[in-house]
């Protein structure tokens, strides 16, 4: 089929027939999919017409009785409330790397059975027309291969099925060269060393997102996922004990808790960061995630200049 070249995106040659419909986007990453009319309002009134709902993740578990190794899928979002109209959703598997590593050599069993499982979570619970879905793993090079295999036959069961394939991308994975995907969604959050004690923010901070950008381009299309969250980060005698709620306030002895959340000044420099090395996104900036708790911390009009392009 002949393509028409329209120009540049990130870097990459667009064509008439792949261009991706620009839309404001967001993550919904809890385990029970329930959003009220607050939720809804936010939609609405930042436009944001494409929700990426995590469905389950990928993990390994231990048969003793036959002493192997299970890949199954764990952790399924239980759905207690409808769609809301008008939003495009994608169904997103988080995939561990320890199920990475024990699918190495079995892509082919696993990419038709992760396809299918996604696909009728989605029309089981009236998701709607699927046009995307997402894989989600924190590959590395030693894992490459294996992923890039996952993820090509992946996109191969939804070709037929007009449904693109993308990833996320985290910046480590940026030096690596990219899975045979449609479309990557760069991760601009949990930048940082969490367990580090010396760290000033591990959710998002510039110093630790600026070595990953001195390239200018990237072989597929990215779009740009930012954080709209916090925590705090509790240690005991500068050792990591857990993440705990940004209102967690209670300490043992020798205890302490480092706050987290990234200021929209801070979101919006490294925004420009991005956008000057990679260019516009390829099809909308996605926020993380769709928690009216958390949201309550940015201003409506600090959302919409996150999400502008």
């Amino acid at each position: 089929m002949a393509m028409t070249n329209c120009g540049q995106r990130n870097g990459t040659p667009i064509t008439e027939t792949d261009e991706l419909v620009k839309q404001n986007s967001m993550y919904y990453w809890k385990t029970t999919f329930d959003i009220d009319s607050t939720d809804v309002a936010f939609l609405e009134t930042h436009n944001i017409k494409r929700l990426y709902v995590r469905m389950f993740d990928v993990a390994t578990e231990q048969d003793f009785l036959n002493g192997t190794t299970e890949i199954v899928p764990i952790a399924t979002t239980k759905f207690v409330s409808e769609m809301p109209a008008g939003v495009d959703i994608v169904p997103v598997t988080y995939i561990t790397i320890e199920a990475l590593r024990a699918m190495n050599g079995k892509e082919d069993e696993f990419a038709p059975l992760i396809v299918e499982r996604l696909l009728a979570m989605a029309s089981y619970n009236n998701c709607g027309d699927i046009r995307e879905i997402q894989l989600d793993c924190d590959w590395t090079a030693s894992t490459r291969n294996s992923y890039h295999r996952l993820c090509e036959l992946v996109k191969s069961e939804l070709v037929a099925k007009n449904i693109k394939v993308s990833v996320t991308i985290r910046l480590h994975q940026m030096q690596e060269t990219p899975p045979p995907v449609d479309r990557g969604v760069l991760m601009l959050y949990n930048t940082g060393a969490l367990k580090d004690p010396n760290t000033y923010n591990s959710i998002l901070h510039i110093a630790d997102v600026k070595p990953y950008l001195r390239k200018t381009s990237y072989q597929i299309p990215l779009d740009y996922a930012y954080p709209v969250y916090g925590w705090g980060v509790k240690f005991n005698n500068d050792k990591f004990v857990s993440i705990v709620s940004s209102e967690d306030s209670s300490v043992a002895d020798n205890e302490y808790i480092r706050y987290e959340r990234p200021t929209f000044a801070e979101i919006l420099e490294v925004k420009n960061l991005v956008e000057k090395n990679f260019g516009k996104p390829a099809s909308g900036n996605i926020l993380y995630h769709l928690d009216k708790k958390q949201l309550e911390n940015y201003a409506h009009n600090e959302i919409d200049q996150i999400l502008a392009y």
